[in-house]
Order: C-alpha cells, then structure tokens, then sequence
C-alpha cells in the first residue's frame, strides 16, 4: 500500500472537506486495525473518520487532548509509511513489560490454588494503571476477557503469542506493534487478588498448559 501524501496541516481536517488525502488516510487505518467505518472509508471527513484516528492516536499512546481524532504531524508521519516497511531496529526489545516494574511471583512457582498446580507466567505488580508495552514488535492477534484472566490481550512474535492479563484498559486490540509501544494498562480484572499483569508465553496458538519460559 503506498504512503500517505505530507501532512497537511491540522485545519484541512473538519467537516464537508472532500480529498482523496482523506479516502487514502481511512485504508491506512483501515490497514492498522483502527478503522471503525462501516460501509467503508470515503472522501470527505466525518466523524468515523475522525473516531478511526483517534483509535490510531492511542495505539501510538497519546493521551487526552493529543488523541482527539485530528491528525497531528508525529502521528500522520508514522500512519504514512505502511507498517510492513517501517524500519526495525535491530535487536529492539524492552526491559520489562510494565516498564520500572519486576517480576514478582516467578514462573513455574508450585502452589495449590493454581489449576495446573504451578505459575503458569510470571507476576508484575505494579499500581493500577501503570502501561503495559509491547516487548518485542509483532502483532495483536487476539483481544478478549474471561472469568480467569480478565481483560487480556495476545501478542506474537517470533513463533510465540505473549499473554498479557487481568488489565484495567486495551490501549490497542489488533493490528502491527512495536518494541516499547503500550498496548494496555494493569489492572485486576478476572482472578486476580490485587493490581498486577500475568504475563505468560505459549507457542503460536497453543492452549493453556502449553505455557513455556516467559524470556523474549
């Protein structure tokens, strides 16, 4: 898919403006997993269009005032180069998934009130609220909540999906990511005794019990 045109100001985005800037701005979100069009992206600017850019501003991470739907340069910049081109640094990982924060309860930790008679990931708490990120760059290929591990999401990467659960909020639900961009908050929703992630590894696609050592 080829790049967007420049960026071309904030203030050519409001109400009646026709382009094909604005069609082409909608398949790129479409194509990011943030299109919320029902019948399709067209030409002039509406307000889907401008929920769907919203949706891409807090993918990125903005917040607040700078996830208000109208394109701004830092975002438009990044939505124009399509994500399967974009650079990635070698190596890229981060320190931890809920930055500044440790592990807490280790992985394959025995006790009696897990199901499967141990830790299935490792525990990191940290105060509610507190973003999650990616840990390496891949993709969200799932997004859900159960009864056990509350809201979760699933990325993969690499030939393994990453489980992160009990969150408070899905910043992102599907679509390409990066190393370090945040996708969720922690939170204690599902069963869970207070603020934490349950961050767990399992092969592409494998089930519960099929949990290996979470390292990336």
């Amino acid at each position: 898919m080829p790049a967007l045109a420049p960026f071309p100001g904030a203030g050519f985005f409001h109400k009646g403006q026709r382009s094909p800037v604005i069609a082409a701005m909608g398949k790129r979100l479409v194509a990011e997993g943030c299109g919320k069009y029902r019948t399709g992206p067209g030409p002039e600017w509406t307000e889907v269009d401008q929920q769907s850019y919203a949706a891409w501003q807090r993918k990125l991470g903005f917040e607040g005032a700078e996830a208000n739907g109208i394109p701004g340069k830092t975002s438009w910049e990044r939505l124009r180069v399509p994500a399967a081109t974009r650079p990635t640094p070698q190596g890229a990982r981060v320190a931890s998934p809920v930055p500044g924060h440790g592990v807490t309860t280790p992985y394959r930790k025995k006790g009696p009130h897990w199901s499967l008679g141990y830790h299935t990931g490792a525990d990191y708490a940290a105060p509610e609220r507190k973003p999650c990120v990616a840990v390496r760059s891949g993709s969200i290929v799932r997004s859900g909540q159960d009864t056990s591990f509350g809201k979760f999401l699933v990325l993969r990467t690499g030939g393994f999906d990453f489980w992160y659960c009990h969150l408070s909020e899905r910043t992102v639900t599907e679509g390409s990511v990066r190393a370090g961009q945040k996708i969720g908050r922690v939170g204690s929703t599902g069963n869970a005794t207070g603020p934490h992630l349950h961050f767990e590894k399992r092969p592409a696609g494998g089930g519960f019990g099929t949990d290996v050592k979470p390292v990336w």
